[in-house]
């Protein structure tokens, strides 16, 4: 009898030990994947000023990322992306020409108020060349970005009252866009605002 109380107690013991590291591990995994807004300083350049010193200007098909750049003087990491030049309006290159995009952040760090790019998505970029002709940085980096939706555009950063405003109702990917960046996007209308670019190019 006195055998099988023993017997018990160390049976009670284990299985009580055995409940508390499972809600210690419980209690270690992480329940949600964690995020972060990097706030920097973002160079602020004018709609004029960008035409006039950018290297390449040009609506840009985004591709797949190809690195995550981070460490030395990159005081914020960046992701390197593939992109196909759709249209080139200044710079010496060529329709269809490949190059690779740097955009500020990557996926989970990304900056406050600029998504990172999606593959498939077309902006129209204003790029300065890296130094190896292959590798372009956007110039004002939040304020050298269009994102390219059909009819409309979405210009992120600072809002440029001479820019030709949206005439076209937004579809519901541009208004969850919008949403997620609290509204801080100018709706320009794409057709009148490649023709301005155009214009505003040739006047330089």
């Amino acid at each position: 009898m006195k055998k099988q109380k023993i017997c018990i107690l160390i049976l009670s013991c284990l299985v009580l030990t055995a409940c508390g590291k499972e809600k210690a591990e419980e209690s270690t995994k992480p329940n949600n994947e964690l995020k972060a807004s990097v706030h920097t300083s973002i160079e602020d350049v004018t709609y004029d000023q960008v035409i006039k010193e950018a290297d390449l200007i040009a609506e840009v098909k985004i591709g797949a990322i190809n690195n995550i750049v981070e460490g030395g003087n990159n005081i914020v990491a960046k992701t390197k992306f593939e992109g196909s030049l759709e249209k080139v309006y200044a710079g010496n290159k060529k329709n269809n020409e490949a190059i690779y995009v740097l955009q500020e952040g990557k996926d989970g760090m990304e900056i406050e108020d600029y998504p990172l790019f999606q593959p498939g998505e077309t902006y129209i970029l204003m790029l300065m060349d890296s130094g190896d002709g292959k590798t372009f940085w956007i110039k004002g980096q939040v304020n050298g970005t269009y994102f390219v939706d059909g009819d409309t555009t979405l210009k992120f950063g600072n809002s440029e009252p001479g820019l030709p405003d949206s005439k076209n109702n937004l579809n519901s990917a541009l208004i969850e866009k919008l949403e997620n960046f609290n509204n801080k996007v100018q709706v320009l209308d794409t057709i009148d605002f490649r023709e301005q670019l155009d214009k505003d190019l040739k006047r330089k």
